[in-house]
């Protein structure tokens, strides 16, 4: 939403569009969000998105509390195929690298909104993967929105800890969004 927001001031943010966009990106099995599911929200929207991901394979899958098992990780594949066919018939490009700060640093000079999966413990008291929007890269800092956090402020994170906050157990991945030339067209 806040990818998305930045985007298009005239967004109304709200709980329908929250609960949109988590049914648009869930990994449907386990409790998460897909990166494909995230790249499919913001392309139906008229949006441009790119994913980044050192994996070609479903994230976390082996590290699932309780290990899914036959049926359950049948359709949790299904389900990840399914919305990886759909943003690439939607134009959405994918690669598989590390995500470096050098990455991140030329999605913000293209314009892109990098959205990066953590851990939730680097902000919270939870052991989950998290998305976090990164809105800044300079010498010394990363700058942070986290959608957690309950005041307004961006949370600053030392360049040096950029590589131990990427990724989530050593999966890592990103989605970038933007706006080509023209206006967003509302769903």
């Amino acid at each position: 939403m806040m990818a998305i927001k930045y985007f298009d001031n005239n967004l109304n943010l709200g709980k329908d569009l929250e609960i949109d966009i988590w049914r648009e990106g869930n990994l449907v099995e386990v409790y998460g969000t897909s990166r494909y599911g995230l790249a499919y929200s913001a392309a139906i929207r008229g949006l441009n998105a790119r994913v980044t991901s050192n994996t070609d394979e479903i994230d976390f899958v082996d590290r699932f509390i309780p290990p899914l098992k036959d049926l359950n990780m049948q359709v949790l594949k299904l389900h990840f195929n399914e919305r990886r066919h759909r943003c690439r018939k939607l134009g959405v490009n994918d690669r598989q690298l590390a995500i470096t700060e050098n990455i991140i640093y030329d999605a913000l000079l293209s314009g892109h909104i990098p959205l990066v999966v953590t851990n939730a413990l680097f902000c919270e008291k939870e052991n989950l993967p998290h998305w976090v929007v990164i809105t800044g890269i300079d010498n010394r800092f990363v700058y942070i929105n986290n959608p957690l956090d309950t005041n307004s402020r961006k949370r600053k994170l030392a360049l040096s800890a950029l590589q131990k906050v990427i990724g989530y157990v050593g999966e890592q991945s990103m989605v970038e969004v933007w706006k080509q030339n023209g206006v967003i067209e509302s769903r």
